[in-house]
């Protein structure tokens, strides 16, 4: 089972570091995969959960394919990257989605299988998560699943 980074949180939240290059390759180097939002705006990439925040360019992102997992917060940026080889989706409150390595980002936890990635965002979350056989976990507390 992978363990899955929500926003290069590791720890917990930190709001103001969340979804920055700097953050996400804390997280990438630490050993984890790493969920980010992405948004297409003006003729470029950013990074940022609500709005726009960092400018990210495409081949940064390329480089990081193997690790990233793409939450794509507009449709345009869905349409400027699903034909790469990042993991992206697109989701507003769905209880599943595809993700276009055919993965199924999964908010429904109770009807899953190890095609799903389950986002258990808080650390209650994860200690109340009973072990399932997903592909893998999204979280703010990765570094402490083990815990």
């Amino acid at each position: 089972m992978i363990l899955i980074s929500h926003r290069g949180n590791v720890n917990g939240t930190i709001p103001n570091r969340e979804n920055t290059k700097v953050y996400i390759q804390d997280a990438i180097d630490l050993g984890y995969d790493v969920e980010v939002d992405i948004r297409f705006s003006d003729g470029k990439f950013w990074l940022g959960h609500d709005t726009p925040q960092y400018e990210v360019g495409l081949q940064w992102l390329l480089d990081r394919n193997d690790k990233l997992w793409v939450h794509c917060k507009n449709f345009q940026a869905l349409t400027n990257l699903i034909n790469t080889k990042l993991k992206v989706f697109y989701h507003t409150n769905e209880e599943y989605t595809i993700i276009s390595n055919l993965y199924i980002w999964a908010h429904n936890i109770k009807n899953v299988d190890n095609r799903c990635i389950v986002p258990l965002l808080s650390r209650g979350d994860l200690k109340n998560w009973k072990s399932v056989d997903v592909h893998g976990i999204c979280s703010d507390y990765v570094g402490v699943w083990n815990d």
